[in-house]
């Protein structure tokens, strides 16, 4: 019997060093056990960088830019990426998305042909930018979504594409059923993974976008742990599923 555990990496995996090398200890004994997939905003080459940096356990799978991408061992699904391609067209979004002057684009190694990324200084007028670009989009007839999270990030991706649709993507090819599926996450751009048919837990520091959509629609399968960063991940195995 598998288990799937995917898990955020900045401020749920990582954050904390000695719950990270707790935990890597923990899923080392039962890693025959446990399909591991990395769920993170950060592009492969970035992802790659924090593995090294802080030791963590090589993934079975990693979901790369905010569901974007997904790599086996170095190796992109092209699957996915045919899929994603489906009523995507970038330019004419980006050109959209340059109206909005409190957009600021990411570094160029932060994009990929899926993902277009953008930050707002934080203030309070924040939501109110990402509804006004939301809308435009919509009214445009271009097939894209926005994932907000940190009151800072802006992804825009195609409507087929986030960490929950990718989620279930790998679970389906795995054939994981939802029972033994786990996911692990502390912001905005971990909602997607919550809404899918799964076990949820949400760290102790989670951002205040995903404890607000947590009280709004947080259900039996969701979990909020006492405890912050990888400790809350342990926390919710033992929930869960008695680990």
């Amino acid at each position: 019997m598998k288990f799937l555990l995917v898990t955020d990496l900045d401020n749920t995996l990582v954050g904390d060093d000695e719950a990270t090398q707790v935990f890597n200890q923990r899923l080392q004994s039962m890693r025959s056990q446990i399909c591991l997939v990395y769920a993170t905003g950060r592009s492969q080459a970035s992802t790659c960088e924090l593995i090294a940096q802080k030791q963590l356990l090589a993934p079975d799978y990693l979901i790369a830019g905010v569901g974007s991408e997904i790599y086996q061992d170095g190796t992109q699904d092209l699957d996915w990426a045919e899929y994603l391609s489906q009523d995507w067209d970038k330019i004419a979004i980006a050109s959209l998305a340059q109206q909005f002057k409190k957009l600021k684009p990411q570094p160029p190694q932060t994009q990929n042909p899926w993902k277009i990324s953008y930050c707002l200084e934080p203030s309070a007028e924040n939501n109110s930018i990402i509804q006004e670009l939301q809308q435009t989009l919509t009214a445009s007839g271009l097939a894209g979504q926005i994932i907000f999270s940190s009151n800072r990030d802006v992804d825009i991706l195609p409507k087929t594409s986030n960490k929950g649709n990718a989620l279930t993507y790998l679970q389906k090819r795995l054939q994981i059923p939802s029972e033994l599926t786990l996911v692990c996450g502390d912001s905005g751009n971990d909602i997607s993974m919550f809404e899918q048919d799964v076990r949820g837990v949400i760290v102790a520091n989670a951002m205040s976008e995903l404890l607000a959509w947590h009280r709004e629609c947080g259900g039996k399968n969701h979990y909020l742990a006492a405890a912050g960063c990888a400790w809350g991940i342990m926390e919710g195995m033992t929930y869960f599923w008695g680990f």
